[in-house]
């Protein structure tokens, strides 16, 4: 055989022989250990039991899984409490079937996430050390947190350029109010979110007037190399002096729109205002003819800069029908038929017609309102006949008027003059029929955290009207009449509300003023535990007659049990009568449940009457008034 042919089976063998070592089964290596130079990284410590992996060349994952683990943060209280809602490993300390693996990468990103969220408060020199440990089948993670020192404003550079420098005694008065009472001072401990709100309220101060393109050039807040100090600098654009420019209205298609122009009162080359623009917006959208509406400024980029108003509406439908059905404990069931139409001769008028029947009382009404006026007065003339038989007094009254009302801000105020006959029959006999033209004055504030579910915060009426017995009257009286309610938070979760009333009626005798000018108190929103209108002025066959005098007062302490609802206890306290030597306080104590529906809360009540010894069930609906 030559050597050629020698030499390549040689090779050909040598092949052979690789290949049959490759095909052996492999023993089991001994597992590395810590001190293994060669070893891959771990997360498990030295003393942890083995567990089964998956190997790859160059990684070892642990895809064991776990329920819970135990964890401890250390460090100073409100430190602790930042960081616990942000950090992955304390949120997932109870979550059902996190891998091993999965744990040791929330620990080893701890100290990183830790400390980012620190320098948002003014930590920049934080020391944040993480571990876990194996305790048995579980683990157990510690993270310490030494914070340092918060970092101090030590300099705030505000500079405002641009056209606004032109008018010198505006730029100084609005610099003066921003350094009234600023988010972030000298002295003051840096953090992220009020250096965000001191940007944010600085150029809002700047765009909601004259300066509607205002903007930020410059941002800075550099902190010292020694990690003690921060140097803020913050620089604005005021951008041109801009003014209103003409108003264009969209989708007006159903109704005039001359309705809508009424209510535009922002003069073409009028000084640019904000507030003017979202009022004016707030105002359309509480028309009736409008379903929603938009109100924008177009800026122009070139002089005269001016700012076109833009309007888009969405009309609502001419005319509503609407039904509804209830029950209370005080009127009993209820049903209700209304009717609007919404453009009474082509103006904007709103007409509407609403018939209510109650078991206890029954009404008619109509009414014809106005669209508000520049001065955002409104008017309305209105007409009703009721009837009710209410504590076996019966009482039929007509009624015609008009009302002029404004509202601003929290606050509405209303004038009312009224002409009203009444037939009153107390079933012994005497039959009274007041009537009275009468003057009334209402005002009406609303002070509250929030309508639909009040936490915190006041509402309070007062008002006051009268009659002469000169003018279309049987008599001259005077009454004053005032409510107050208090929302006040007890603890985390608890809601205390406290309401007084009190009213008075100046009349020779009650004999000869309509009902609706005099006082009966009980029943729901009134002292619980009676029931409604039941005290008042007693004849002997039981009849309860208005009083000219009213005082009641209630304190509740509300909790929550389940989501939205809460439980209440609650005592009433007081009585209408006819002075107030004959007046005499009940007491009304008991329990009940709350329901915050979308619509507002919705009370359920069962009072003790100490009094009359006697148990009521009581439900309402709202807040106080």
């Amino acid at each position: 055989m030559s050597l050629p042919v020698r030499f390549l089976c040689l090779c050909f063998f040598a092949l052979l022989l690789e290949a049959a070592r490759a095909s052996e089964p492999q023993t089991a290596s001994e597992p590395q250990t810590a001190s293994d130079p060669q070893a891959a990284p771990q997360s498990q410590s030295a003393s942890e039991p083995q567990s089964a992996v998956e190997s790859s060349a160059d990684t070892a994952v642990d895809v064991r899984k776990i329920d819970s683990y135990k964890i401890d943060i250390s460090g100073p209280s409100d430190v602790v409490d930042l960081l616990k809602p942000y950090l992955d490993v304390y949120k997932w300390r109870s979550q059902k079937g996190l891998q091993v693996d999965e744990l040791q990468a929330a620990v080893d990103r701890a100290p990183q996430d830790a400390t980012g969220l620190l320098n948002t408060e003014g930590y920049f020199k934080p020391d944040v050390q993480a571990r876990m440990q194996a305790e048995g089948d579980s683990y157990h993670v510690y993270v310490t947190v030494e914070p340092g020192p918060q970092v101090e404003v030590r300099k705030v550079d505000l500079r405002l350029t641009g056209p606004i420098n032109d008018d010198p005694a505006y730029r100084d008065a609005l610099l003066a109010r921003l350094a009234r009472k600023p988010p972030l001072d000298k002295g003051d401990i840096f953090t992220q979110s009020d250096w965000d709100l001191y940007k944010r309220t600085t150029l809002n101060a700047v765009l909601v007037r004259r300066y509607a393109g205002a903007r930020i050039t410059q941002s800075e807040a550099l902190i010292s190399e020694d990690k003690q100090y921060a140097d803020l600098t913050l620089v604005i654009d005021s951008g041109p002096f801009y003014h209103y420019g003409y108003v264009k209205i969209n989708g007006m298609q159903r109704y005039p729109e001359k309705i809508v122009r009424d209510q535009v009162h922002l003069a073409e080359g009028g000084e640019y205002r904000r507030f003017e623009i979202l009022n004016l917006q707030t105002d359309l959208q509480e028309m009736p003819q409008v379903a929603a509406a938009v109100v924008d400024a177009q800026l122009d980029n070139a002089p005269p800069y001016n700012a076109p108003i833009d309007i888009t509406v969405q009309e609502a439908p001419l005319q509503k029908l609407g039904l509804a059905a209830g029950y209370s404990t005080n009127t009993r069931y209820r049903g209700q038929i209304d009717y609007r139409y919404n453009n009474i001769a082509d103006r904007g008028w709103v007409w509407n017609t609403k018939a209510v029947y109650e078991g206890l009382e029954q009404s008619l009404s109509t009414d014809l309102t106005f669209p508000k006026q520049p001065d955002g007065y409104s008017h309305k003339v209105y007409f009703s006949g009721d009837h009710s038989i209410v504590q076996g007094l019966s009482t039929t009254s007509y009624k015609g008027g008009v009302s002029r009302s404004v509202s601003d801000r929290n606050i509405d105020r209303t004038l009312t003059l009224e002409y009203l006959v009444e037939r009153r029959d107390s079933g012994d006999g005497n039959i009274d029929r007041p009537h009275s033209l009468t003057l009334n004055y209402q005002w009406i504030r609303r002070d509250l955290d929030n309508q639909r579910d009040p936490h915190k915060g006041t509402i309070w009426q007062v008002e006051g009207g009268g009659a002469s017995g000169q003018i279309l009257s049987t008599q001259t009286f005077v009454r004053l009449y005032s409510k107050g309610a208090l929302y006040w938070p007890v603890g985390e979760e608890g809601i205390f509300l406290g309401r007084l009333e009190g009213g008075q009626t100046f009349a020779r005798t009650a004999a000869e003023v309509p009902t609706d000018w005099l006082f009966r108190a009980g029943g729901a929103g009134s002292v619980r535990g009676y029931d409604y209108q039941s005290l008042g002025v007693k004849a002997d066959d039981g009849t309860v007659n208005p009083g000219r005098v009213l005082a009641t007062s209630s304190v509740e302490y509300q909790h929550p049990v389940y989501k939205a609802w809460r439980g209440a206890v609650f005592a009433d306290y007081g009585d209408a009568a006819d002075t107030w030597q004959t007046w005499e306080g009940h007491t009304g104590v008991g329990v009940g449940a709350r329901w915050i529906s979308p619509v507002g809360s919705i009370g359920a009540d069962i009072a003790y009457g100490v009094t009359e010894r006697q148990w009521r069930f009581h439900f309402a609906m709202g807040l106080a008034f």
